[in-house]
């Protein structure tokens, strides 16, 4: 049973690891060697990119936690809705904010005020909604309770 916690310690370093370096790496480095316009287009194909290993990674722990803890008990592990809030958060970032976001870089929005302020609003909930799964990705990676789960389920 270890070896599905093994399984899934690799698959949140693949997703929290992504996170985090694209985040907090690729997208500023981007932006401090780029043009404004370049970095951007840049770093949303790679926030895409992000938020598609997000979404696969969360369903695929989602669904192996099922199977661990069957239907019954999934909902007694604070892991498990860890984990679903992440999901819902990466398709609110698919489905919404980064198809608004890039709806509006298509007009010309810097000279339109309206424009210019959703933009930023949608900027400002994806930074936070950004920093917000990076914390709950980096206490995922960093917990241990998952030998203490497997006991209880055993």
């Amino acid at each position: 049973m270890l070896s599905g916690y093994s399984g899934e310690r690799l698959l949140l370093t693949l997703w929290i690891g992504s996170l985090w370096s694209i985040g907090y790496l690729a997208v500023p480095m981007a932006f401090a060697n780029l043009d404004t316009i370049v970095a951007g287009d840049y770093a949303g194909k790679l926030f895409y990119a992000v938020n598609i290993i997000g979404l696969i990674s969360a369903i695929i722990l989602l669904v192996s936690r099922l199977f661990i803890f069957g239907a019954a008990s999934f909902h007694r592990y604070w892991r498990s809705w860890l984990i679903l809030a992440m999901l819902i958060m990466s398709v609110g970032f698919l489905i919404f904010i980064q198809p608004e976001m890039a709806s509006i870089k298509l007009l010309d929005w810097r000279a339109d005020p309206n424009l210019t302020e959703r933009f930023n609003i949608l900027h400002k909930l994806s930074e936070s909604m950004y920093m917000l799964m990076s914390l709950l990705g980096l206490l995922l990676v960093l917990t241990t309770d998952k030998r203490s789960e497997a006991e209880q389920v055993s």
